[in-house]
């Protein structure tokens, strides 16, 4: 997990309150990810971060590019406003998502290998990662073609490095003693 400020963490340990409450997990993930968006571009982040526009302006600009949003939403993220904390929404966002996906039984595994995976293959590769981690997996995939074969996952902050290069390079240094 990337490191998250502890204020974001105890936003997000709120909402995930609320949420859990209503019902309403996928709600704020949407909703969150479509302001995460916003205050991440650069142009909205120099705009909404700017002490020369007033807070009122900040927003109407809100409310003008994120006109769906619910009404808790919207709260939380006038609450940020008046905090000036908006650039906290993906920390927030993130931990958000730890803490469903942990209430789930959901582990996401970044997983890279030299090609892209067919359809086998990942399922293989899923059912080994879920039967050594004991929660269901979900993949997110990369492509690295300098790992030659074999496949690097990492779990949270723990990596499992079985590609070829990995194995080469454990050699490597088992035959120069190191």
């Amino acid at each position: 997990m990337a490191q998250r400020s502890s204020t974001a963490i105890r936003y997000a340990e709120a909402i995930f309150g609320v949420a859990h409450d209503a019902n309403t997990y996928d709600d704020w993930l949407r909703e969150l990810g479509e302001a995460s968006l916003l205050v991440s571009d650069p142009l909205a982040a120099r705009v909404l971060a700017s002490p020369a526009i007033p807070r009122e302006r900040k927003a109407a600009i809100l409310e003008q590019a994120l006109p769906d949003l619910s009404p808790p939403v919207k709260r939380f993220l006038a609450l940020l406003l008046r905090r000036e904390r908006l650039p906290l929404v993906p920390d927030v966002l993130g931990r958000l998502q730890d803490l469903i996906d942990r209430e789930r039984g959901l582990e996401r595994v970044r997983v890279t290998t030299a090609a892209p995976l067919e359809a086998a293959e990942r399922a293989l590769v899923m059912a080994r990662l879920a039967a050594r981690t004991g929660w269901r997996v979900q993949l997110e995939e990369a492509v690295d073609p300098g790992l030659i074969g074999g496949v690097v996952a990492q779990i949270g902050d723990q990596i499992i490095d079985g590609s070829v290069r990995g194995r080469l390079q454990r050699l490597r240094r088992a035959l120069a003693g190191d």
